[in-house]
């Protein structure tokens, strides 16, 4: 008896126990989605738990109702998951581990090295692959906007592949290039926009061959402790590019695609036809005149009626964007690959507008032995602008002026021409034919070819020798290519002056070589004593060569290409330029038990650009820091970090044309058809780099386990030797020359606020807040003045006590209800009828005085979702269009 009543009890207790537990399993895997082996999962509260095997999987079973599972492992943030467990179910949790990494542990790049975020004595910004990716921009530059406190970016137009102006704290340059220095993996980059002259909105942008998805991060480098190790070129900053490499073992292979669309923010509010007829008829009748107004154009009131274009409907669209990355990864102990190939094709929003960009890129590892690692990286890409008229030579510009909507776009009917001697007739324009009696921004696009073509290859190589722990000796050889070439055909009817149709041909070819070798050494003494010692040698050489050939053809379409045997053929310009720098550089960097830095930083640069008194320049540049919260007297709780910050040093600006220090002539020919030589530039052996002061001073705060990061930071950049380009009296004989004369106060303060608002297990929300205040202003331009520098006598010009690009214009009051005139206000601030450019005051400038960017990221499960609002204060749009537009057409 007592046997079955133990044998039943037996039953009961097994058959209660399976009621009561159930299986949960899943796979653990890190933050690559890679399977993460011997992960602990265990029961809270308990000591029932199991580990993942070797491929992230495990399995465990758990009690009916809330339970909660905790998973952890060495180097990665543990995680609890509280999950309900209905009777009769399995339950499958997959989980994604995070590093256990604090974000003042990461590693950022900084010049020639990396750095963990926590020791930084500068002001360095970085901004991910992945908020690069989400921004829909025509060059990556342009995706940057808002990402990073003190870092303004203006986009230059809606135009295909357009690039956009990139200021870095503000503009300390007048008449010399205000953009930073970009470097690429190591290397210098060629980015100037005016290599093949100037086209306004349709400037060749060097950066479009960039392509956004080979970027792993880029890095804001902004005061003088972080650029002063680039020395003469890193007074208007450095951004640092670094390109992805092959990062986790075994093969992977990614495909991504993006597609959008741009359209013009709003559309003009023109006259249609109707509402011109009568405003035109009445402002005839209003001079005094009789009957019907002669027409523009030859067009009589019967046409005009019948045709009324909108052209701006004609000349602009909806653009569409595609974007396709496929890309391979393979990693293995010695060899590691990054392979990507992405066509790129983006529409704006002119019609006929668009740049087409196939892009590839190759970036290779190999470790060669315990001692010695190399590394590859070239880049191929071969993109197209489909160009159309600027504003100012039509198109869009012809839409919003000259371009009225009493014109057809095409002939309504036949158009005979009669000859009066013989009374013959003959067909000169036939309907359907582009009409031709004025301006027809339609019938230009369309017969008009304008491609600029660019191949690019950007290539490094790169060998490491570490010969004992601690010290390493790079060496790093880059070669950037760039083969541009603009093509212009316009057919004879387009040329209403000589009939004759024109092909042009403008090939570039630019070579930039870069050689650098550096050594570091890192040593640690009596334990608290960190020492860190990098010294390097650096030689940059870019050669141009540029070439116009022309050629004519008397009636017809140009043909595709010139031919270069045609008699016909001009060969108008042959440039080579050439400029070098040298350099050599060291930075020194001593930390006491990891709590007070101090950093030196020197450069010495020779280049070919600067006048033979002022070849060399040297720029030192110190900067120190505190972490406050690591002494024993912090006891705050809540605020858990706590950092000061300072730097000072000295930079420089050669952003400036080749050969500005040297005499140059001219030759030509004068009077009775006789060959002369003439002066063109004068000399100026005191020719040099400007020279910018910095001083910086911030202060970094963290919450709660640093889960809301606060940093405050006041800069003051005061400049001296700012390059102006003057224009000298003709009796000199000489156009203009370059001087080192100005000065430039840029001062500002920039916060930035990091918050993880959200850390939930299906669900995270981080939001980056930044805001920048900015004070610029002109204070001195030496013996010339205002209308001496180039530019000078533009409606947007330099003001001394204001900001760089301050607007200079005669204030305008409206119009006179009375008598329809104009009214302005003098110099002195009274109403007058009379337009007079002496009256002329400073009514505000281009520049914004606030600026900032707001990114929200959130993610769900494995959905995410970017929202980035980007914003800016206290700068005047000038519209120069409605200038024109308003203006009297006769």
């Amino acid at each position: 008896m007592v046997k079955r009543f133990t044998l039943f009890t037996f039953f009961v207790f097994f058959a209660f126990t399976g009621l009561q537990a159930q299986e949960v399993s899943g796979t653990v895997t890190d933050e690559n989605k890679e399977s993460i082996p011997g992960v602990s999962v265990i029961i809270d509260g308990t000591t029932t738990g199991t580990i993942t095997d070797i491929d992230g999987k495990y399995s465990l079973m758990v009690e009916v109702g809330t339970v909660s599972l905790i998973y952890s492992f060495i180097g990665y943030t543990s995680q609890e998951l509280t999950v309900h467990i209905k009777d009769g179910e399995s339950r499958t949790l997959n989980l994604s581990l995070a590093p256990e990494i604090e974000i003042l542990d990461e590693m950022v790049v900084i010049g020639y090295g990396t750095a963990k975020k926590r020791d930084l004595t500068g002001s360095i910004s970085t901004v991910s692959s992945d908020a690069i990716m989400e921004v829909q921009t025509p060059s990556f530059e342009s995706a940057l906007q808002g990402q990073a406190p003190g870092l303004l970016v203006t986009q230059g137009s809606g135009l295909a592949g357009s690039s956009a102006i990139v200021r870095v704290r503000g503009n300390a340059s007048i008449s010399a290039g205000g953009d930073p220095l970009y470097v690429v993996d190591g290397i210098p980059i060629t980015q100037d926009q005016f290599i093949t002259g100037n086209s306004g909105a349709m400037n060749n942008n060097p950066l479009a061959a960039i392509n956004p998805a080979d970027i792993e991060n880029v890095t804001i480098l902004k005061d003088a402790a972080s650029t002063g190790i680039y020395g003469a070129r890193g007074a208007n900053g450095v951004i640092l590019v670094t390109t992805k490499r092959a990062k986790n073992k075994g093969l992977s292979v990614n495909f991504s695609t993006r597609l959008g669309m741009t359209e013009p923010v709003s559309k003009l509010n023109m006259l249609n036809s109707a509402e011109y007829l009568q405003l035109y008829q009445e402002a005839w009748e209003n001079d005094g005149n009789t009957g019907q107004a002669p027409l523009r154009g030859g067009i009589s009131w019967d046409d005009a009626r019948k045709t009324d274009t909108d052209w701006w409907d004609e000349t602009t669209r909806r653009g569409f964007k595609q974007f396709y990355s496929l890309g391979v990864n393979f990693k293995k102990d010695w060899f590691a690959i990054y392979a990507n190939y992405t066509y790129d094709n983006s529409e704006s929003f002119l019609v006929g507008n668009k740049y087409v960009r196939n892009s590839g890129r190759i970036n290779m590892d190999f470790q060669i032995s315990n001692k010695l690692h190399a590394t590859v990286s070239t880049s191929l890409s071969d993109g197209t602008n489909f160009r159309v008229n600027n504003s100012w030579s039509g198109g869009l510009g012809d839409a919003m002026s000259t371009a009225l909507p009493i014109y057809p776009v095409y002939y309504l009917e036949d158009v005979w021409e009669v000859n009066p001697d013989t009374g013959d007739s003959t067909l000169t324009n036939a309907k359907g034919d582009y009409w031709d009696g004025g301006p027809n921004p339609v019938r230009s696009a369309k017969l008009r070819d304008d491609q600029f073509q660019e191949f690019r290859s950007i290539n490094s190589l790169s060998l490491t020798y570490t010969p004992i722990n601690n010290l390493n000796f790079r060496g790093n050889f880059g070669y950037d290519y760039m083969n541009l070439n603009e093509n212009v055909y316009s057919p004879a009817e387009l040329d209403n002056t000589s009939g004759i149709g024109t092909a042009q041909w403008n090939p570039h070819f630019i070579h930039n070589y870069n050689i650098s070798i550096t050594g570091d050494y890192s040593w640690t003494k009596s334990s608290d004593h960190n020492f860190g010692i990098l010294g390097g040698w650096e030689y940059q050489r870019n050669k141009g060569d540029g070439f116009r050939y022309d050629q004519d053809f008397a009636t017809g379409f140009i043909p595709r290409n010139i031919d270069p045997n045609a008699e016909n053929l001009r060969v108008d310009t042959n440039v080579t330029e050439e400029f070098a720098f040298m350099s050599s550089f060291g930075r020194f960097t001593y930390n006491y038990k990891h709590k007070y830095f101090l950093q030196a930083t020197a450069r010495i640069d020779a280049s070919s650009k600067f006048g033979s008194n002022f070849r060399n320049g040297f720029f030192p540049g110190v900067s120190a820091a505190w972490i406050i919260s690591d002494e024993d007297f912090w006891t705050s709780s809540a605020f858990n970090y706590l950092k000061l910050k300072a730097s000072w040093g000295i930079l420089g600006n050669a952003d400036l044309p080749n050969y500005q220090f040297v005499n140059l002539y001219e030759s030509g020919i004068g009077y009775g058809g006789q060959p002369i030589v003439y002066p063109r530039q004068k000399d100026n052996p005191n020719l040099k780099w400007e020279e910018s002061n910095n001083l910086d001073i911030g202060i970094e705060l963290g919450l709660r386990d640093n889960r809301y990061l606060f940093e405050l930071t006041y800069y003051n950049k005061w400049s001296k030797d700012v390059l102006l380009n003057v224009t000298l009296p003709r009796n000199t004989g000489y156009a203009n020359l370059w001087d080192n004369v100005a000065k430039v106060v840029n001062r500002g303060v920039e916060f930035n606020f990091t918050a993880r608002f959200v850390e939930a297990e299906n669900f995270n929300w981080t939001s980056i807040f930044n805001i920048a205040y900015n004070y610029n202003e002109i204070t001195d331009i030496g013996v010339w003045s205002a209308d001496a520098v180039s530019g000078g006598t533009n409606d947007t010009r330099v003001v001394v006590g204001h900001p760089i690009g301050t607007n200079f214009l005669v204030r305008y009051v409206g119009v006179d209800p009375e008598n329809g005139r104009p009214i302005y206000l003098d110099i002195d601030g009274k109403e007058t009828y009379e337009w007079n450019p002496d009256d002329r005051v400073p009514v505000g400038s281009v520049l914004p005085t606030v600026y900032g960017g707001w990114t929200n990221n959130f993610r769900w499960k494995n959905w995410s979702a970017n929202l980035l609002i980007s914003y800016s204060f206290g700068s005047n749009i000038y519209d120069s269009s409605s200038k024109r537009q308003l203006g009297v057409v006769t």
